[in-house]
C-alpha cells in the first residue's frame, strides 16, 4: 500500500472516532437534559425552562437512531418544550409539542396521563368543550393505568366540569359522586366543593351554588383559583340584585387577578353596580379599563381557536401521515411482487439456458474426447486411400459425419475428408500428405467449404463440432 493512501485511511479512521466519541458525547447530554427535567418535575414540582438545552437534546434525540433508542427521552422533551412554550403563551406552540410528545406514545402512563389533559386544558380555553372532554378522558385512562390516585381523582372533576359546561347535569353529577368518594387532601376538597358549586350555578340553583363557593373561601388555594370562585359569586349577587356584595368581590378580583377575562367581568360588573352614578368620570375609567382587558382577552381568544383547531385536526386525524405510508409501503410490496412476478419466470430461463449450456459443454467433452480417442484409427495414410473403409469407420466412431454432411451441405466426399480431418486437429501438412495435395490447395478447399457452410476458416472446426452436436 502506497505510503499516501496509508495516510488517507489513518484519517479517515481517526475523523470516524472523533464523530463517534462526539456524538456519544452529544447523546449523553441530551439525555441529561431530559433527565434533569424530569427530576425537577417529580421532586420539585416544576421543569426546566431552559429552552435552548431542550431544543438541542431534541435535535440529537430525534433522528432515526433516537426513534429506536431514545424514544421516550425525545417524547419527554417534546413535553417540557411545551409546557414552556405554554408558560411563554405560546399555547399554538406549545400544542405542536404536545401533539409530537403524543404520537410516540409515551410509554409511563403519567407522562400520556399528563399530555392529554394540557391538551384538554387547551382546549377548554377555546369553549371546545367535546374535544376537551375526550383529551381529559384519555388522561385519566393513564392515570388511572399509573396508579397515581391524586391526578386521577382531580381528572374525574375535570371530566364532570365539561359536562358541565355540556349542560350534561346528570353525568356530571354521577361523575361527581364518585368523585366525592376520595379523601386525598384539602386542595382537593376544595376543587371538589368548587366543581358541585359550578354543577348547581348550571342549574340556576344559586342559593346551593353559594352554599358551596363560599364554604371554600377559607382553604388554601392558587389566587386565581380563588379568583374564579370569586367571579361565580359576583355573577350570583348580581343576578340576585345583592350589588353591595357583587362590587365587594368585583373590586377583590380586580385586585388579585391576572387573567384578562376574570377582570372584564368584574368591571362589567362594576359598570351595572354604577350606571345610575352621576360620577362620569369614573364611569368612563371603569369601561376604559374594561376595554384594555379585552383586547388581551381578543389576543388569547385567537391564539386558543388557533390551538383548538390543531387540536380538533389531531383528534380526527392522530396520524395524518399514516395513509402516505400505507401507500408507499404498499406500493413497494406491489412492486416487489412485480419484479418477482417477472424475476420469477426470467430466473427459470435463465437457470433453463444455464442448464442447457452446462449439457451442452458436457456433450462437447464427451464429444471431444471422443476423436481424440478415435482420432488413432486415422493416423495411418492407407485408410484415406480406401475410401470406403474410410466412409465405414468414420461414420461409425464420428456419429455418421459423411451421411449428415452430404444430407445437409451437399459435400463432396474430399470435402468430407477435409472436414473429418479438421475435426481431427491434423495439421495442414499432415492433410496434404494424407490427400497427396499441396499444403496450400488445402487452405483453399478449407475456405471454399467454410464458405459454403456459412461460416469462416478460422471457425470451421468450431462450426463443424456444434453441428455435429446438434
Amino acid at each position: 500500500m502506497p505510503s499516501y493512501f496509508r495516510h488517507i485511511v489513518h484519517f479517515l479512521l481517526v475523523a470516524m472516532m472523533m464523530m463517534s466519541i462526539t456524538s456519544c458525547a452529544r447523546w449523553r447530554e441530551a439525555k441529561a437534559v431530559v433527565a434533569e427535567a424530569d427530576r425537577l418535575l417529580v421532586n420539585e414540582k416544576r421543569i426546566t425552562r431552559d429552552t435552548a438545552a431542550l431544543n438541542a437534546a431534541i435535535k440529537t434525540l430525534k433522528g432515526p437512531v433516537g426513534y429506536l433508542f431514545a424514544k421516550q427521552e425525545l417524547a419527554k422533551a417534546y413535553y417540557f418544550m411545551g409546557r414552556n412554550f405554554y408558560y411563554l403563551n405560546d399555547f399554538s406552540t406549545a400544542s405542536d409539542y404536545y401533539i409530537l410528545c403524543d404520537r410516540l406514545n409515551p410509554k409511563d402512563p403519567l407522562y400520556k396521563g399528563r399530555i392529554n389533559s394540557c391538551m384538554g386544558y387547551l382546549c377548554k380555553q377555546d369553549s371546545c368543550f367535546e374535544e376537551a372532554l375526550e383529551f381529559y378522558e384519555r388522561a385519566n385512562e393513564a392515570f388511572y393505568e399509573s396508579g397515581d390516585e391524586r391526578r386521577y381523582a382531580i381528572g374525574l372533576l375535570s371530566i364532570a366540569e365539561q359536562h358541565i359546561n355540556l349542560k350534561e347535569y346528570a353525568r356530571a353529577d354521577s361523575i361527581l359522586q364518585i368523585a366525592d368518594n376520595y379523601e386525598i387532601d384539602s386542595a382537593y376538597y376544595a376543587m371538589l366543593l368548587e366543581t358541585r358549586g359550578m354543577y348547581f350555578f348550571g342549574l340556576q340553583q344559586y342559593d346551593s351554588a353559594l352554599t358551596y363557593l363560599l364554604s371554600i373561601e377559607n382553604y388554601p388555594r392558587p389566587i386565581e383559583a380563588k379568583c374564579y370562585s370569586y367571579m361565580k359569586i359576583m355573577q350570583i349577587y348580581i343576578r340576585q340584585n345583592n350589588y353591595e356584595l357583587a362590587d365587594k368581590y368585583a373590586c377583590f378580583i380586580i385586585e388579585q387577578t391576572k387573567t384578562p377575562n376574570y377582570k372584564t367581568n368584574a368591571y362589567y360588573t362594576l359598570l351595572r353596580i354604577k350606571e345610575k352614578s352621576n360620577d362620569s368620570r369614573y364611569l368612563a375609567n371603569l369601561s376604559y379599563l374594561r376595554k384594555d382587558e379585552d383586547i388581551k382577552i381578543r389576543y388569547e381568544s385567537e391564539a386558543y381557536a388557533q390551538t383548538a383547531i390543531k387540536l380538533k385536526a389531531y383528534l380526527e386525524n392522530p396520524h395524518p401521515y399514516r395513509n402516505l405510508y400505507i401507500l408507499i409501503f404498499g406500493g413497494g410490496i406491489a412492486l416487489l411482487l412485480l419484479v418477482a412476478l417477472v424475476y420469477a419466470p426470467h430466473k427459470r430461463w435463465r437457470n433453463t439456458l444455464e442448464c442447457q449450456d452446462k449439457e451442452r459443454q458436457n456433450r462437447r467433452e464427451l464429444f471431444e474426447r471422443k476423436l481424440f480417442d478415435h482420432s488413432v484409427h486415422f493416423m495411418c495414410s492407407d485408410i484415406w486411400e480406401d475410401t470406403n473403409h474410410l466412409r465405414e469407420k468414420a461414420n461409425n466412431y464420428c456419429d455418421n459425419i459423411f451421411y449428415r454432411l452430404e444430407d445437409t451441405f451437399h459435400l463432396r466426399e474430399h470435402e468430407i475428408m477435409i472436414c473429418l480431418m479438421v475435426l481431427m486437429n491434423f495439421s495442414r501438412d499432415k492433410m496434404a500428405a494424407y490427400l497427396h495435395v499441396l499444403p496450400n490447395t488445402i487452405s483453399k478447399s478449407k475456405s471454399k467449404i467454410a464458405k459454403q457452410l456459412g461460416t469462416t476458416s478460422g471457425d470451421l472446426r468450431e462450426f463443424l463440432v456444434d453441428f455435429m452436436l446438434s
